[in-house]
């Protein structure tokens, strides 16, 4: 049996034209052709008509970087990863909700204690409950002194070593490293680097090994210059990344992971975490910075991806930051579908709305090409061919 999604008009995400009045046949999880409604006229077999045509029709959104547990507007996040794995489940479900009705199909989940992540995607799988596919990196490495510790550490390389193969082990798809200090901490600046080289180059060794990656969590300074030296695939956040750091980012086909709506949404750090003062200074720097270091980003060429971090929902407001950075609303749209889906590896199945791929799509009523706010109007959410909102 198939399904034929008639849409008002359909952006693939491969960076074509638009197609009008294009329609989808759909084939139990897949795409069985895409284009104009007479092309598919002489099907042989069942034709489930599905009427969209008020509505565009995207891919399913990709969040590159995002937490499970977290609630930033609640202040110490470290404190909230640090609860008991049964509490931050249930903590994680309606988030995991505000992601899936935002047209988020797909995330990648960088850090969370107690694999809460490992269980929450097999679940997931299982359809136990609903919610985008999950790609996971279990227990996040980091340094005891570092940015991002809550429950384990990671220090030496041995130690390194060990606790990424435990991740391994349990189901992790990739490494999470945390190489720099970070904003919503006091106790090291944003460019403070808590690992050695070798540090960083065991991480990259093992992920290597297991046929998988390194996402580090690096604003700037040293860290990320090791980082680039070292071979980490994808960035986090870079806020502080400079021109020689972007340069070193371009020539070796890495990925920067953008993160905004953390920093600048009214409901992210600033919410509870200005009572720090020390956190307050932090933000407001980094945003003017942020600013003006994502223009160049833009124009640069790198490779770029964006996630909430932990923003549960606003993948559509990361997208407006970037368009306010410099980028064009296309730029925007692929830097959440084909782009991210590059960036994790998975452009072979996702990303893009082509023939043989998962049939991830969602629907907007106003065109996103005319105006990038009308991300967050998402009408309906299809993942594997079904429709989960």
């Amino acid at each position: 049996m198939y399904q034929l999604i008639k849409s008002k008009a359909i952006l693939d995400g491969t960076g074509s034209a638009p197609i009008p009045e294009g329609c989808l046949l759909i084939q139990n999880d897949r795409i069985a052709g895409i284009g104009k409604e007479e092309e598919f006229a002489g099907l042989d077999g069942i034709v489930e008509m599905v009427d969209c045509t008020s509505h565009y029709i995207l891919p399913g959104l990709i969040d590159s970087h995002n937490h499970l547990s977290i609630v930033p507007a609640l202040g110490d996040q470290l404190g909230q990863m640090a609860l008991p794995p049964g509490r931050n489940i249930l903590r994680s479900l309606p988030n995991i909700q505000k992601s899936l009705q935002s047209g988020v199909t797909t995330m990648r989940i960088v850090g969370e204690e107690n694999f809460i992540d490992i269980d929450i995607k097999k679940a997931i799988e299982e359809e136990l409950i609903p919610g985008p596919r999950l790609l996971v990196s279990g227990r996040g490495l980091v340094a005891s002194n570092g940015h991002g510790a809550a429950l384990t550490v990671s220090d030496g390389e041995e130690e390194i070593r060990r606790h990424a193969r435990e991740n391994f082990a349990k189901g992790a798809d990739l490494i999470k490293l945390f190489v720099t200090g970070g904003i919503s901490s006091s106790k090291t600046g944003i460019d403070f680097c808590s690992y050695s080289s070798k540090e960083v180059r065991m991480a990259v060794e093992e992920a290597d090994r297991y046929g998988s990656y390194v996402a580090a969590h690096a604003h700037g300074g040293p860290g990320l210059d090791l980082c680039i030296e070292e071979g980490v695939r994808t960035i986090e956040h870079a806020a502080l990344i400079n021109e020689s750091q972007l340069e070193g980012v371009v020539n070796k086909d890495l990925w920067i992971i953008g993160t905004f709506s953390i920093l600048f949404h009214e409901t992210g750090i600033e919410q509870t975490d200005f009572n720090d003062p020390v956190i307050k200074d932090k933000v407001l720097r980094t945003r003017e910075i942020v600013s003006e270091n994502f223009h160049r980003v833009i124009h640069s060429g790198a490779n770029l991806a964006l996630g909430t971090d932990s923003m549960h929902g606003l993948l559509a407001y990361e997208m407006e930051c970037l368009v306010r950075f410099g980028a064009t609303n296309i730029q925007a749209i692929s830097a959440v579908t084909k782009h991210a889906a590059e960036a994790l590896r998975i452009e072979d199945r996702l990303g893009t709305l082509e023939k043989g791929k998962i049939a991830d799509f969602i629907g907007l009523p106003a065109n996103p090409l005319d105006d990038i706010k009308n991300m967050s109007q998402v009408a309906f959410v299809y993942k594997n061919g079904k429709q989960i909102t």
